[in-house]
């Protein structure tokens, strides 16, 4: 396609795959979820008698706000029109359902601008020293500051099988994967080659840790470096079979830890991704994201990390015991038992020790030794303890306690 020619409602195209057929099971929870392969794969060959089939996009008409159900679509949001220079704010190309691009045209707001962090230019990019390219802060970031947002690169569905549609059935299951991820790169190759220059450069550019399991280069590059967006999904019900990914310009170069300094979020209106600090940041930190659940295990978190080709080394891992583990997986129901008990206490008519507040002290203390201080749980303890000591009329030890939970609310 030509560099200007219209690239979104007026230029959609068909899949090559259309999605289930009418006499096929429709709904969420009719679709598996499939785990590809990782690692190194022996055979990545397709079978011999399997003819692949041929890609054959069309044209659609522009003016229609929506398209059939199991209609997958390669579009461009916002639209481009032909003849316009691209929005400053950058354009994703889409691999999505009909319905689902319907949502997104019709959600309050939209199209809305991507924000713009306040103050100066926050981040950079360069090397590190283990793991590539990585970003880091230009500056002292605040909690809760707005560091960047950008629009994805790409935006494709998170379960390549239910969008690639049928395979032959007498295929075992590893044979199968290899012929959905050679279609499926087709898909890739397209919506890539309707980005621009600088777009495609970019893509390529991210980090591919998917080179032997059968994978091609651009989904490779989509499984290393992808985010669930959980806004975004297919009909009602949101689930891994229904949901989305997106690779980033940006925010696909912020590398894990399992002590995470920053969080984002999606907005659909200005369809891109906010990240913001969730700590204070010195200057010349690197900014990390955690891959992987962090109420886990440190066995359970590298396992989930396996597929990354991540051996996680940061502080949380390479510092774990037993004892850490087990904070790890139960904090969060301890937070709750804790806010019931110090609730019962400050409503309570009664006087209380003020000894009663030791034990939620140690605790809060080894949540911020463990970098959990990052979490709603560990706010919610804060307040806890501040109201206790206002209950007692403690009023000098609840104000360091007051002034953090407030910093936090407003952040």
């Amino acid at each position: 396609m030509k560099r200007g020619f219209l690239k979104s409602n007026k230029v959609e195209k068909e899949p090559l795959y259309p999605g289930p057929n009418s006499s096929a099971p429709q709904g969420p929870e009719k679709y598996e979820v499939l785990k590809l392969a990782y690692g190194r794969v022996e055979n990545t060959a397709l079978p011999e008698n399997y003819k692949p089939a041929k890609f054959n996009p069309i044209e659609l008409d522009p003016t229609r706000a929506s398209q059939p159900d199991n209609m997958l679509i390669v579009t461009t949001i916002p639209k481009q029109y032909l003849g316009e220079p691209p929005e400053a704010d950058g354009h994703s190309e889409c691999i999505m359902h009909g319905p689902t691009k319907a949502k997104i045209l019709n959600a309050p707001g939209y199209p809305a601008p991507v924000p713009k962090p306040s103050g100066r230019w926050a981040y950079e990019i360069k090397e590190t020293k283990a793991t590539g390219l990585g970003v880091f802060a230009k500056r002292d970031i605040a909690l809760g500051e707005l560091i960047f947002a950008e629009r994805p690169l790409l935006v494709s569905p998170k379960n390549i099988a239910r969008a690639i549609g049928s395979v032959p059935s007498e295929y075992d299951m590893p044979t199968m994967q290899v012929v959905i991820m050679h279609e499926w790169e087709k898909q890739l190759e397209f919506a890539h080659s309707r980005m621009t220059p600088e777009n495609q450069e970019a893509f390529k550019a991210l980090m591919n840790n998917h080179k032997e399991d059968g994978s091609g280069p651009l989904l490779g590059i989509c499984r290393t470096n992808a985010y669930g967006v959980k806004e975004l999904y297919d009909g009602d019900e949101r689930n891994d079979a229904t949901s989305y990914s997106a690779v980033l310009k940006i925010g696909s170069r912020i590398n894990h830890s399992c002590m995470p300094n920053v969080n984002h979020s999606f907005s659909i209106p200005s369809f891109s991704f906010q990240f913001y600090a969730r700590v204070d940041i010195k200057a010349g930190e690197q900014l990390y994201f955690p891959y992987c659940g962090i109420d886990q295990s440190r066995a359970e978190r590298h396992a989930e990390l396996a597929p990354y080709g991540i051996v996680c080394d940061c502080p949380a891992c390479s510092h774990a015991t037993p004892d850490t583990d087990k904070l790890r997986k139960e904090y969060r129901n301890r937070v709750k038992d804790y806010t019931l008990k110090i609730s019962q206490w400050v409503m309570g008519s009664g006087m209380v020790a003020e000894s009663k507040i030791d034990e939620v002290l140690k605790f809060r203390n080894a949540l911020q030794k463990e970098g959990l201080d990052i979490t709603s749980d560990y706010r919610a303890i804060v307040l806890m303890i501040q109201l206790f000591y206002e209950k007692l009329g403690l009023e000098e030890k609840a104000r360091p306690f007051k002034e953090e939970y407030v910093r936090y609310k407003l952040k």
